[in-house]
């Protein structure tokens, strides 16, 4: 009987890997243990991935919490923006989508809190490129809740006279301010009291 040989698997051939189930993976321990605190090996570890490969995709650690960064800050404006466009803009609709956003976030990220947060105490100001993609991410966070609060005044839900840009900062305030609290208690009943006062300074 012939024996065909099988070819030798190709040497230096990227390893095949799902780049969004890494970056899950990366982000959950840069939460638990902050950057520095962090190895390449606790990243090997956690995402399965060889050195090789993992530098291969993001460059070096640094790379992967860049990358963690953006796949985080992606997923935390999908959650909010479906949040904020599932009913038509009022005060209970966003008071709805607020406390349904946190309620999502704190379930994904417990008691390790926000990566976005996370990195900036630890990381800024002295890590500029660290900054510019936090600020970029909770620029876009800002600018969907200025959308929701400007159709809401379309409508007379909310004070006309209101600043849209800074209602959407002090929204943005506080949500993460609130992820901050969620890391000591995650108490439902105070984060939908804090809502609430937070929403009466719209009307």
């Amino acid at each position: 009987m012939n024996i065909v040989a099988r070819p030798a698997p190709e040497r230096g051939r990227p390893r095949e890997f799902d780049p969004a189930a890494v970056l899950d993976a990366a982000g959950k321990i840069f939460r638990a243990q902050g950057y520095h605190a962090t190895s390449v090996d606790d990243l090997c570890q956690a995402t399965g991935l060889q050195r090789g490969s993992l530098y291969g995709a993001f460059g070096d650690k640094r790379g992967v919490l860049l990358a963690a960064l953006d796949h985080y800050g992606e997923n935390a404006m999908q959650r909010l923006g479906a949040a904020l466009n599932a009913e038509p803009p009022g005060r209970d609709s966003l008071q709805r989508a607020l406390l349904d956003y946190l309620r999502v976030a704190s379930s994904l990220s417990g008691m390790q809190g926000c990566l976005i947060t996370n990195s900036t105490i630890e990381m800024l100001p002295q890590d500029g490129e660290v900054g510019a993609r936090v600020q970029c991410i909770l620029r876009r966070m800002a600018g969907l809740l200025a959308a929701t609060v400007i159709r809401g005044q379309a409508n007379g839900a909310f004070n006309a006279a209101l600043d849209e840009r800074a209602v959407g900062n002090f929204l943005l305030c506080m949500l993460q301010g609130l992820r901050v609290l969620s890391k000591v208690a995650d108490d439902g009943a105070e984060r939908q009291a804090i809502v609430e006062l937070a929403l009466r300074a719209l009307l």
